[in-house]
């Protein structure tokens, strides 16, 4: 021990000499210094700390650190003592050792405080009265051994989560006993509680019979050479159903390359060959019907190169696959249309939008026929084009059609230039019989009623009652003849007339035409009230004649012994809610309403009373040429609108005239 004392110098401690030390301290200690592990002892009421090298690498304590030899437990290694203490305290007291694994502490190592993993036993020490009177403690620094578990676990558990995600189950095939381990999941693809453990002969008897030999067994030989097993196979499950199953392996060998085991995965891929076949189902279907159409059907890749023809395509150029995909497409597109057509088809591909082009394809027997070529993107959910789909139909009839088509055009329309022209030549008589209407045919007229009147008041005297009245009656037949030449006359000029659509105030409109009827009015002391009527963009003089018409209408038309009562309101009225041929639903229109308290007349007529020379009345009861109403049609038509009358014998008339806004 004096070797022991003079390395450690431990005399020097408070402990004392040590030839007074008890034999159980004394033993202790030596076996601490010829330790290589790191060893304490905490011996006595104050702990007083021994150690021996070995503590050095492990907590990095250097040549400068102050030696912790003979001085209390708390200051020997203060970073953890808050954490051994406790143990210490219980091991004196009870007698009893303790284990402490992997207890992560804060220790201070090369400058700094540092988290480091430590595993620690205590053992109580007796003195000579064979009481406890000190800890020795073994410590081992096991960071590296718990990182490195912790890789493994953290591994594991990736592990686990990306099979979870994936659906994967994890197996194991020992070759020496036919054993097999596997995950949960594996129990559950064959349709078994997660909780079921199946052995290999459960396995192998659910493939199914067809697939046992000709792919699980032969894929078994396969691995055998190459080291790895993969298939894909259906399974029977427990409830009759059938599932498909992909499973993929490597063989591990022994020293002598004998194989030992097989470790792989299995996941259930029923979804994905379900949805597989819906889509070999889909591709048969369209190339069946491709097949059975005249249409010429292609298909092409994003890229735009060209991946499937139908059969059509093939009779109609005469041309096999082969020749095809070696010459390439273009050489049935006509060669005047192929740089075109080019262009057309890669701005689409570029561009990822409908392909529509007219070209002309070399049939089988040489001749040019025109096409039209249509191509569609088809995406994917998330918009990425997946592929193009196309056809190409013959439009050669269409393309003759509208040749001969626009050939009867051009005649037809040199045909309506000519009429143009004998319509212009008949305007210009049309405009020359109203000028000789309102001058040389009214001039004898003139002539006529003066001559006759002058007549009846200077020779009265000699005629008889007889002469009188023939006189009177050519008056009349003089002064109705010149109303109907003047009426002609204005229903020619309703309809040629320029058409200058000016806004107007339809109020001072009405106004005028009350001056205009101002003794007819007064002389059957008529009633004419009126709304609001708006500003609208008319043919000024035009729908005051209309105005003057329908006002003047009711006039004539009016109960014996009863005053006139006329009415005229306004209103803006849509076209969808109004159920009358030719008015335009998706315009607004002005509606003018005049309705009289008159004779009225039998609803049979309302469309009668708008036709020249119709009159419901008698000339001698009702005076008038049947025209009036024939021009206020025709002004409602120059103004794009329409007119409506409805009435009752006895009751009244009412006239609804729309025009759009």
């Amino acid at each position: 021990m004096g070797e022991l004392i003079r390395s450690k110098d431990w005399s020097k401690t408070p402990v004392g000499s040590i030839d007074s030390w008890p034999q159980s301290l004394r033993t202790t200690l030596s076996i601490i210094l010829h330790s290589k592990f790191p060893m304490f002892l905490f011996w006595g009421k104050e702990l007083t700390c021994f150690y021996n090298d070995g503590y050095r690498p492990s907590l990095g304590k250097d040549g400068k650190h102050p030696s912790i030899l003979g001085v209390a437990g708390e200051k020997a290694w203060p970073e953890i003592w808050q954490f051994i203490k406790p143990i210490i305290d219980q091991v004196l007291a009870g007698g009893e050792a303790n284990w402490n694994e992997d207890q992560l502490l804060p220790i201070y190592r090369n400058g700094k405080i540092e988290d480091v993993y430590w595993t620690f036993s205590y053992s109580p020490v007796n003195d000579e009265t064979d009481k406890v009177a000190g800890v020795f403690v073994t410590c081992t620094e096991t960071t590296d051994k718990v990182e490195g578990r912790q890789k493994v676990e953290n591994a594991e558990k990736r592990l686990r989560f990306a099979a979870e995600v994936t659906g994967l189950s994890t197996w194991e095939l020992d070759f020496r006993n036919r054993t097999i381990i596997h995950s949960p999941r594996l129990a559950e693809i064959f349709g078994y509680d997660p909780s079921k453990i199946l052995n290999h002969t459960d396995l192998r008897n659910q493939l199914h019979p067809d697939d046992r030999q000709n792919i699980v067994e032969k894929a078994f030989d396969d691995a055998m050479i190459s080291g790895f097993y993969s298939y894909e196979s259906r399974i029977i499950k427990p409830d009759k159903t059938i599932g498909w199953i992909q499973t993929r392996g490597t063989v591990f060998y022994d020293e002598k390359k004998n194989p030992l085991k097989i470790i792989g995965t299995l996941r259930d891929i029923t979804e994905e060959k379900n949805h597989q076949q819906v889509l070999e189902e889909s591709e048969h279907k369209f190339r069946l019907l491709s097949d059975s159409i005249p249409q010429l059907i292609w298909t092409s890749d994003p890229l735009g190169n060209l991946t499937y023809f139908n059969k059509s395509l093939f009779t109609y150029t005469g041309l096999s696959l082969e020749e095809i995909m070696k010459e390439g497409w273009l050489q049935y597109v006509h060669p005047h249309d192929r740089l075109e057509t080019i262009k057309q088809w890669m701005d689409a591909i570029m561009q990822g939008q409908e392909f529509l082009f007219e070209n002309r394809f070399r049939r089988f027997d040489g001749e040019y026929r025109w096409q039209l070529s249509r191509a569609i993107p088809q995406r994917d959910a998330s918009g990425k084009i997946q592929m193009w789909v196309a056809t190409s139909t013959d439009i050669e009839d269409q393309k003759t059609f509208t040749r001969e088509l626009e050939k009867q055009v051009i005649e037809r329309t040199k045909q309506l230039e000519q009429k143009n022209k004998e319509l212009e030549k008949m305007n210009i008589e049309l405009q020359s019989f109203a000028y000789v209407s309102s001058h040389d045919l009214q001039e004898p007229l003139r002539k006529i009623r003066t001559f006759t009147s002058h007549i009846l008041e200077k020779e009265e005297k000699n005629l008889s009652e007889i002469g009188k009245d023939y006189f009177k009656r050519i008056q009349s037949a003089a002064r109705r003849m010149q109303t109907l030449i003047e009426d002609l006359l204005m229903y020619s000029r309703t309809s040629t007339n320029e058409r200058n659509f000016i806004k107007t105030d339809l109020n001072k409109v009405l106004e005028q035409v009350k001056t205009d009827l101002k003794e007819e009015i007064e002389q059957k002391q008529a009633i004419i009230e009126s709304t609001h009527l708006p500003e609208a963009k008319i043919i000024p003089f035009q729908f005051r004649q209309l105005i003057h018409n329908l006002i003047g209408n009711s006039l004539k038309f009016s109960k014996e012994h009863v005053a006139p009562h006329i009415t005229i309101t306004s209103q803006l009225t849509r076209g969808l809610s109004l159920t009358i041929p030719g008015i335009a639903p998706e315009k607004m229109y002005y509606q003018l309403t005049i309705s009289d308290n008159g004779i009225g007349f039998d609803p049979q007529y309302k469309e009668r009373i708008f036709e020249v020379f119709q009159r419901l009345h008698g000339n001698e009861e009702y005076k008038g040429t049947g025209i009036g109403l024939a021009i206020v049609k025709k002004i409602v038509e120059n103004h794009n609108g329409l007119i409506v009358a409805s009435g009752e014998v006895n009751t009244g008339a009412s006239f609804d005239v729309y025009f759009p806004i």
